[in-house]
């Protein structure tokens, strides 16, 4: 029940974040300028840039029981090469795991601000 009630919470205060923010259509931002060198260095770190409210969550939940190992069990290497990276682009995740018998969750949350 806890959940349900969170989860109304977070969709009321959303709505209203929505709705005192207004909405920007994709044909709005067609005829903006492009921003120089030296405006988007001067907005990194969010310098200049008034606070903004984020709202993330994350709920995850894993089970592992009733699992046995017998004999000789190995585990593999876990290593990354010096240019395991060199041509990718955009956002990497990496998860590595040694052991047996594991639950690995990774969740991954990318906040982008537009100011309008």
């Amino acid at each position: 029940m806890g959940y349900v009630i969170r989860w109304k919470l977070k969709a009321a205060l959303l709505a209203l974040l929505f709705a005192a923010a207004g909405f920007v259509s994709a044909e709005e931002w067609l005829d903006a300028a492009p921003m120089s060198a030296d405006q988007l260095a001067d907005a990194s770190g969010r310098q200049g840039i008034p606070m903004q409210w984020q709202i993330n969550d994350n709920q995850q939940n894993a089970n592992v029981s009733d699992n046995l190992l017998s004999g000789n069990v190995v585990t593999g290497d876990n290593s990354i090469s010096d240019n395991a990276f060199g041509n990718m682009s955009g956002v990497a995740t990496v998860i590595q795991n040694t052991g047996n018998q594991v639950v690995i969750q990774d969740s991954t949350q990318i906040n982008i601000l537009i100011n309008h």
